[in-house]
């Protein structure tokens, strides 16, 4: 997927840090100071209190098995000075410690989907937040590389494809931290993430 140029910020303790998600080109404006401090939130965030909450036309109801995803991908600027990382991590129905601040109710006619990290991710999230401050260089070292954050949702999509619904709005919010609560990520309609799905390459399972 092709990063979306105004998700590219800064840097993050030496590593450039790009936030990204599955469904590029929605990217609400208000929402870009929350964006580019996105990637040293999650590295420093309680697991537990990640969440990811989706909005969209009340009569799409998924299936149990489809969810949303957190994608962590590490590469090293320079080949062999650390492992990169490149985690999948599936979240659950359910909301983050903490409850849903910063979300309102739906209008009518929507409803809102929340997904959190069940115990088992929390603890490859934990381990994989090790990594990259492992990753992070020393004063004088000659070393860094990307970090992309995004949430894959391309399997929640397909499995509402109603063609009569895929036009309808669909956001995005995540929450990091729950002093902070939801802010919006993404907003398009299943349609564009169908289309993304489509040009993606397969992921692995």
């Amino acid at each position: 997927m092709p990063n979306h140029p105004s998700s590219r910020r800064g840097l993050l303790l030496g590593l450039s840090a790009a936030a990204l998600l599955a469904g590029c080109g929605g990217i609400p404006l208000r929402s870009l100071p929350r964006l580019a401090r996105l990637s040293g939130q999650l590295l420093d965030a309680d697991p537990a209190e990640f969440g990811v909450a989706v909005q969209l036309d009340a009569r799409m109801a998924p299936p149990p098995q489809a969810h949303p995803w957190l994608l962590l991908k590490l590469t090293p600027r320079k080949a062999g000075s650390f492992d990169p990382v490149d985690a999948r991590l599936p979240l659950r129905a359910g909301p983050p410690t903490g409850g849903l601040q910063g979300l309102d109710p739906a209008p009518r006619g929507r409803r809102w989907l929340v997904y959190s990290l069940p115990p088992e991710t929390q603890v490859e999230l934990r381990r994989v937040q090790a990594l990259i401050r492992q990753a992070r260089p020393s004063p004088g070292e000659d070393r860094g590389g990307s970090l992309s954050i995004g949430i894959e949702q391309n399997d929640l999509a397909t499995a509402m494809a109603d063609p009569a619904l895929v036009n309808t709005p669909w956001q995005t919010w995540v929450q990091t931290h729950r002093s902070e609560g939801f802010f919006m990520l993404w907003e398009g309609t299943p349609a564009q993430l169908l289309a993304q799905a489509r040009t993606a390459p397969p992921t692995p399972r």
